[in-house]
């Protein structure tokens, strides 16, 4: 079931790059959550359809915008009041505001969010002068905001709408159903019980998550890959896997150590996972999930060679807390099509890496209190395609890389402290691509046309 988001948006027309600028937003909203079953309707005046009301044209629009019915209420003003009603001493805006509050005061909804653009020292007017009415009206009651551009109120707005998104995530998020508490002390057992409704306890070790034959779990299998298997764990729910000093390992280098698919409400506490030997290069990522949902990580350790420490691909509501990524070889996290709450974590020593440390199409990020620091890197620290980053508390420090990120970012309160790190420059990136032992056409094709994306190839061998 579509879950909906009814936004009303309200202002004079002296404001329609604004709100054009919103509805693109919501509109690349829908087209992440939209995967996710979450739609944003966005109420706009223009989109009222003709007819006859006893109330007047205001009156068809009210039936068409049914503030009383929104979530969120979004008003804006400028140097406009608007046309005045032919019934009423006041302009459709602030007929359409006075609904919004009459409705919150009876029903604690819409939501009520009111901007007023910097009029940037301009002669007082009429029109001014009942801005500043309706904006002293507003202050006691703490609603409005202003803002200077197109590129502030988008900031605005976007927070905005995360935290909207976030509410309905928040409330689909269930507590898992224990029916089983499991210890297991050898990979085979972890295995086995890796099933939906079961907490798992891992005593101490080291666990090869490849070392299982024959087993009775038909959501758990080995995958072939192109030097040997990788675990895929597919289509379970309300599962609690916890750690205590173990350590989750795979031998393979194109291999994930674990992939999740088609997972609900999983949650992995107190874990170390990484490829072995530690050190070196490889093409399989540490934590991956695919079209995953409700996904908790709390004080994890992601260690390389991974390929990236957590890689996300179509998953909404996927949150971390206490995890850190380090010595990976392409970077931290790539995420695509998703929606990723990364909270009260590091990344660091990720060096000379193939890609950027963070990379995001077509996504929603949420940073609050990370550490991203000593990583070397001769590209964006950050990369952002058709993604929206909002970031609260984040420190980076020590790092060296050739730009920050190819995109704006949405800061909070507190945004982004940058400290002592090191731009490289824009000179030209080289680097090798080469195969020690026979590979397939097809998967040296795929390294080459990733390599092409960040530089020039300068060296390779078939």
């Amino acid at each position: 079931m579509v879950e909906k988001i009814t936004i009303v948006l309200a202002s004079p027309s002296d404001l329609s790059e604004e709100r054009k600028m919103i509805k693109n937003l919501v509109d690349s909203f829908n087209t992440t959550y939209m995967r996710n079953n979450i739609c944003i309707d966005l109420r706009m005046w223009e989109n009222s359809t003709p007819g006859m009301n006893i109330n007047g044209p205001q009156g068809r629009i009210d039936d068409d915008l049914g503030i009383d019915e929104a979530d969120l209420f979004i008003c804006m003003y400028w140097k406009k009041i608007g046309t005045k009603l032919q019934n009423e001493n006041v302009a459709g805006t602030e007929h359409e505001l006075n609904l919004a509050l009459d409705s919150y005061g009876k029903r604690g909804k819409p939501d009520i969010k009111v901007f007023f653009k910097d009029t940037n020292n301009s002669e007082e007017t009429d029109d001014l002068k009942e801005i500043n009415r309706i904006a002293e009206t507003l202050q006691s009651k703490g609603l409005y905001t202003k803002f200077s551009d197109g590129q502030s109120l988008n900031n605005y707005v976007s927070k905005i709408l995360q935290q909207e998104i976030l509410k309905i995530t928040r409330q689909r998020h269930i507590n898992p159903k224990i029916n089983n508490y499991i210890e297991v002390s050898n990979t085979e057992d972890f295995i086995t019980n890796l099933s939906s409704n079961n907490k798992l306890v891992l005593n101490a070790g080291y666990y090869d998550m490849l070392n299982f034959n024959n087993h009775n779990n038909s959501k758990v299998f080995k995958e072939s890959v192109f030097d040997g298997e990788q675990l895929i764990v597919s289509d379970i729910s309300n599962v609690t896997i916890v750690g205590d000093n173990s350590t989750l390992l795979v031998n393979p280098r194109y291999a994930n150590v674990i992939c999740f698919r088609n997972c609900y409400n999983i949650k992995m506490i107190g874990l170390i996972l990484g490829h072995t030997p530690r050190k070196g290069s490889c093409m399989g990522s540490v934590l991956r999930f695919e079209k995953c949902h409700d996904i908790q990580l709390d004080t994890l350790e992601l260690y390389g060679c991974g390929t990236y420490g957590i890689e996300l691909e179509n998953c909404s509501n996927i949150r971390t807390n206490g995890v850190s990524i380090y010595e990976c070889s392409y970077g931290a996290l790539k995420i695509d099509s998703s929606d990723f709450q990364f909270i009260n974590s590091t990344i660091y020593d990720c060096n000379k890496t193939a890609g950027c440390i963070i990379e995001a199409t077509d996504s929603q990020l949420n940073f609050s209190n990370v550490s991203i620091h000593d990583n070397h890197i001769d590209n964006y620290l950050i990369y952002l395609s058709d993604s929206d980053l909002l970031c609260e508390g984040v420190d980076i420090y020590s790092n060296s890389f050739a730009g920050l990120c190819n995109e704006s970012i949405t800061y909070g309160a507190y945004g982004v402290n940058e400290e002592g790190n090191k731009i490289t420059g824009e000179d030209e990136y080289f680097y090798s691509v080469y195969s020690t032992k026979k590979t397939t056409r097809y998967m040296y094709q795929q390294i080459k046309d990733f390599v092409l994306k960040q530089g020039q190839i300068v060296e390779a061998i078939y």
